[in-house]
């Protein structure tokens, strides 16, 4: 089982890259960065603490390292999401 739980922290870990790549590639176009939700970003990111707390508390290092990992990346996305919504009044 400890093998099914570092491959589903894997897939985890891929599914926030597409994103993370987009978004690092459009960061300066204000348009394209307007379509990314905040509140999604938010909850993203907070349920990456969750896990990587409630991960290390029970010794689950699939469910906390993998989490070490997305929990930044989510972060990256909402503040360059928030910086166009500061800039744009």
């Amino acid at each position: 089982m400890i093998v099914l739980g570092w491959l589903v922290g894997l897939v985890d870990v891929g599914q926030f890259l597409p994103q993370a790549r987009h978004t690092l590639r459009l960061r300066k176009d204000a348009t394209a960065i307007r379509g990314l939700s905040v509140w999604t970003w938010t909850i993203a990111t907070l349920q990456g603490i969750a896990w990587v707390v409630y991960g290390f508390a029970e010794g689950l290092l699939p469910i906390a390292v993998p989490n070490l990992v997305i929990t930044p990346i989510c972060a990256t996305i909402l503040a360059i999401r928030l910086s166009h919504r500061a800039s744009s009044g």
